[in-house]
This record gives structure tokens, C-alpha cells and sequence, in this order.
């Protein structure tokens, strides 16, 4: 019986990254996650991190303060974006001898 691994077989295989970009004055650093939360923590990291060197009044709590820092930082030409991107990649070829993929033959152990 055929597997349903792969619903659509000969197409690409797409996966969403979330891609994130955090411009600050000493540079860019661009970091990607597997899901819009993780890159949102990290934002909220470096607003933590980074607060007590910007500002002088208390740290928003951890659901507001990255969208505080970054919003306040733009008029230093400091900001945090991310977008959603798609990768497609080929499905694994079980016919090429260096796939790690098994063909339906047999083959493996």
C-alpha cells in the first residue's frame, strides 16, 4: 500500500521559515525560525536586554516590551521585522544511490 508521506509525489516539498531581521547601530543580524514565535521571543530578548541602556523608566512587562523598545528605537534607526518565507525543496530522488531515502524495491538493511 503506497504511503501518504507526501500527498502531491514529484512536487516540491514547501516549509515556512519565519525569517527575522534586527537592525541596531552596530549592524544587521537575521536569524530564522521554524515558527513566528520563536522569532517574536527573541525580539522580546533583546528589547530585555537592551532597555536599561535605551531608557531609564522600568521594563514593560515581557507581552508588551518588545513592541515598546522597538517602537520607541525607530527614531534611533533601530528595528525588528520578520517575514514568513516558503522554501520548496525536491522531494528526495529514491532512484539516486546517495539518497538516504530507501527505494520501494527493498534496499537498506
Amino acid at each position: 500500500m503506497p504511503s501518504d508521506n507526501h500527498p502531491n509525489p514529484g512536487q516540491p516539498i514547501p516549509q515556512t521559515v519565519h525569517v527575522a531581521l534586527y537592525e541596531h547601530r552596530y549592524g544587521t543580524d537575521v536569524r530564522a525560525f521554524l515558527d513566528s514565535e520563536e522569532a517574536m521571543h527573541w525580539r522580546t530578548e533583546i528589547a530585555k536586554e537592551w532597555w536599561t541602556d535605551a531608557f531609564d523608566d522600568d521594563l514593560p512587562p515581557d507581552d508588551q516590551i518588545g513592541d515598546v523598545y522597538f517602537e520607541r528605537m525607530l527614531e534611533r534607526d533601530e528595528f525588528f521585522w520578520t517575514k514568513a518565507c516558503e522554501i520548496k525543496r525536491d522531494p528526495p530522488d529514491s532512484t539516486d544511490p546517495d539518497s538516504p531515502v530507501p527505494s520501494a524495491d527493498g534496499g537498506g538493511a
